[in-house]
């Protein structure tokens, strides 16, 4: 690797180009730069409920920073080229990736400025934990810790699409040491787990108010699951006691994260799945039924998808509530009924007012 961080022109290219673009389709707020180091190594982080937070961080940072990103699942079609373009360091999500990690280390160690997302994924918005990865990092490389806060970023590609310039906003804040480094592993761990929860605390307190966990629209919710049964007369059908379908709180959970079902056909173009997104519509059981089998089939054979994005407890009991749901449905074709699935989410305000979401199909916000 020479003094310039890797693809440095090309990369140039991409910050000037986006800064242009950025100047022209949004109405961005940039606040905090006297925070940023004037060189690295550092390690800028930032909160990640879209895809539109990574570009944020390129444009506006004043280094070119190296980028750590997905590498266990295949890139979404719409961001290939350019991922592919400017190029990134993949991890593996879920497993220990100690060539990933050795790579953004070195990065790290020879000076230059390493980008992350300690969140891990965009599965989640506000998911308010951090994986341990960054924390790891500056405490085996002695690299400061930029935390970033990215406001705005939701749907925010989409009304660019429609010339709708978005509102965004970035904001640095005061660096953060690097993560002691005790002599005893037990400590060490303690020390990454600490400094992994204020960076995400940080990062958090550098987010528009009503955008930090928690703020958006009440102070807590609930989920249910249920099943709707039309018989061909149009009359309502109950499924057999037999059939109860177990873990309904986590099944409708998984269905409010879209993205768990839109990667399988997006990404891995598994498009026998992308029925089972229409899920709230009256459909034919037998068509719901062949989506659920690829779905099925796909987190079967990759068992570490759900278990890193849901915790393996509750990826489990997913997994036994999509099987049981699976058996619904092929009783349900036996009755020549139709069928939709109505997994709702309550959110209860502070003054115990409720609203009640179900969504109507899987939409992906960047």
């Amino acid at each position: 690797m020479s003094e310039r961080v890797r693809y440095y022109y090309r990369r140039q290219a991409v910050r000037h180009v986006g800064r242009v673009l950025q100047a022209l389709l949004t109405h961005t707020t940039v606040s905090g730069r006297d925070n940023v180091p004037a060189n690295g190594p550092y390690i800028a982080v930032g909160n990640h409920a879209a895809a539109i937070e990574v570009a944020l961080m390129v444009v506006n940072l004043p280094h070119v920073p190296e980028l750590v990103g997905n590498g266990d699942i295949p890139l979404d079609p719409t961001f290939k080229f350019l991922a592919r373009f400017y190029y990134f360091i993949p991890v593996r999500r879920g497993y220990v990736d100690r060539q990933a990690l050795n790579t953004a280390c070195d990065i790290l160690k020879r000076g230059h400025v390493l980008g992350a997302f300690p969140e891990g994924g965009i599965w989640e918005h506000n998911a308010g934990s951090a994986r341990p990865g960054v924390a790891w990092l500056s405490q085996q490389t002695g690299a400061p810790i930029l935390p970033i806060g990215f406001g705005g970023v939701l749907s925010a590609l989409s009304k660019i699409a429609r010339l709708k310039r978005p509102h965004l906003t970035v904001n640095f804040g005061p660096l953060l040491p690097p993560v002691p480094k005790p002599t005893s592993s037990r400590a060490r761990r303690e020390a990454i787990h600490e400094a992994s929860a204020e960076i995400m605390h940080r990062i958090q307190a550098l987010l528009p108010p009503d955008e930090r966990p928690g703020s958006d629209m009440g102070t807590s919710e609930r989920y249910d699951f249920r099943l709707e049964l039309v018989a061909p007369d149009g009359s309502p059908l109950e499924l057999p006691d037999r059939l109860a379908i177990p873990y309904g709180e986590d099944l409708a959970y998984y269905f409010h994260r879209h993205v768990l079902l839109e990667v399988i056909y997006r990404n891995y173009r598994r498009t026998g799945a992308r029925p089972l997104s229409r899920y709230t519509e009256l459909t034919d059981p037998a068509q719901l039924g062949a989506a659920l089998d690829v779905a099925l089939d796909f987190y079967n054979n990759e068992p570490v998808f759900l278990g890193y994005r849901l915790g393996y407890a509750r990826a489990g009991r997913v997994l036994d509530g999509l099987h049981a749901l699976r058996e619904a449905m092929a009783w349900a074709e036996t009755q020549n009924c139709q069928m939709r699935i109505i997994p709702e989410r309550t959110i209860i305000g502070a003054d115990d007012g409720k609203i009640t979401l179900i969504e109507p199909s899987v939409k992906r916000e960047y």
